[in-house]
């Protein structure tokens, strides 16, 4: 692929690009601190190492029934500008969101999780009720999660992303607050956990919706006589589709299974306490650059591609350099032991695993660059392929490690990283190739 510039002169500058980006990068920090919210309360509760495994692999399992809807963000940007590619993308959420919501109903039930939960992932006997209840809190979270995300992409392509960073700002404020309350009056931690997560996203859900209507980002677009070809009904709706949906599939099955991996380690039982503690940490920072696919989709064509990967390194970078500050610091410490209490053998399990990843908000920003790039010009195929391979790698060398007796947390760090590096290395022969 030839990197090109907007066929007119563009007037949208590095730092116009900068200021669309940083209410969306705020929304998705936002919603990352959520995680190291709820692990600072169920620290400071009873049963700590027991409500913080529970709480990471029931959330994993949620986000994989989550993840099939996780880019109707992406499809409801780049459909936007034609009211029938609206149309048929608003009847595919609401189908997919509920269909997904119903598979996670079913997996709660007692003797269908027993078999799954217990044979094929190797959930631990002693988590598993608790990891049923928070699941069972959570069954709404895929079908509010897909209709947030298509009034995010209307508001996106409308220029409101300040919008959906005060949305995303509101579901924190209400997340913090339900965990204030519950800590009050000793909740038990999962229970608190779970009822947390659905309070903050069904808020942001109707935050969102509202401004859309409020700001206009639902009235139809106007017609013009060059309208661009997208998807009109639900057929093909889905053909576009599908390649991001199972690249998302793929990639949260993946970490689902990590935890599987994980739990098999010869530190298991710290293991699994210490990588979501610590992944959440680290998807605070770096998921502020995910939003560089939103910022590209919208803008090429407008701005030369040049400069679109410019702005992208750029926010990787400063990413990546906080992260490391954060992992080698004093004060770093500080921030790890504020998260999760004075368990000393957990804070050791967590800081070299924030030390190996300090460099994945560099890697986040190049993969969601380059994945917009192949999103904005309809090569979807081309990220599934790149997801599939990284997911392989992901679990091949967390195993691997395991089966060395490298410690659970560490071997998962070292395989994300890989994977990460895998996968933008193959989306970027794909854009090469387009």
């Amino acid at each position: 692929m030839t990197l090109k510039a907007s066929e007119s002169p563009s007037k949208i500058g590095f730092l116009d690009l900068w200021r669309q980006f940083i209410p969306l990068s705020l929304s998705d920090v936002a919603m990352a601190c959520g995680d190291p919210m709820m692990t600072t309360a169920l620290a400071h509760l009873p049963d700590t190492r027991v409500n913080l495994a529970a709480l990471g692999i029931a959330k994993s399992l949620a986000v994989f029934f989550e993840s099939p809807i996780i880019t109707i963000l992406h499809a409801s940007n780049a459909l936007a500008p034609t009211e029938r590619s609206r149309r048929a993308l608003w009847r595919f959420t609401l189908l997919a969101g509920g269909g997904l919501s119903a598979l996670l109903l079913l997996l709660t039930l007692p003797f269908v999780f027993a078999t799954l939960g217990g044979t094929l992932l190797g959930i631990p006997s002693q988590l598993q009720q608790t990891v049923r209840i928070v699941l069972t809190l959570m069954i709404l979270w895929p079908f509010t999660i897909a209709w947030r995300r298509y009034f995010q992409g209307l508001l996106i392509h409308a220029g409101h992303s300040q919008a959906v960073a005060q949305a995303s700002i509101a579901r924190l404020v209400i997340v913090a607050l339900v965990l204030w309350i519950g800590f009050t009056f000793k909740v038990e931690g999962a229970l608190l956990a779970g009822t947390a997560l659905m309070a903050g996203v069904v808020l942001e859900a109707l935050v969102v919706t509202l401004a859309a209507q409020k700001l206009g980002a639902t009235r139809p677009p106007r017609p013009t006589d060059s309208e661009p070809k997208l998807p009109t009904n639900l057929k093909s709706v889905w053909k576009f589709y599908w390649p991001l949906a199972s690249s998302m599939l793929v990639v949260w099955g993946g970490r689902a299974m990590l935890v599987g991996i994980i739990a098999r380690a010869q530190d298991a039982n710290i293991a699994l306490a210490a990588w979501p503690a610590a992944w959440g940490l680290v998807l605070v920072i770096a998921n502020a650059t995910r939003m560089v696919q939103q910022v590209i989709i919208k803008n090429r064509g407008q701005v030369a591609d040049r400069q679109l990967i410019a702005f992208a390194l750029s926010a990787g970078m400063l990413c990546s350099l906080l992260l490391l500050l954060g992992s080698t610091t004093p004060l770093g410490l500080i921030v790890v032991e504020s998260f999760v209490g004075k368990d000393s053998a957990l804070v050791e399990a967590i800081r070299p695993v924030l030390l190996l990843c300090a460099f994945v908000p560099l890697l986040v920003a190049v993969q969601n660059a380059t994945q917009g790039f192949l999103v904005g010009s309809g090569q979807t195929l081309g990220v599934n392929r790149a997801t599939w391979i990284g997911t392989i790698f992901l679990l091949v060398v967390a195993f691997l490690g395991v089966q060395v007796r490298v410690p659970g947390a560490i071997a998962a760090a070292i395989a994300m990283i890989i994977a990460l590096a895998t996968e933008v290395s193959c989306l970027a022969f794909n854009l090469r190739k387009e």
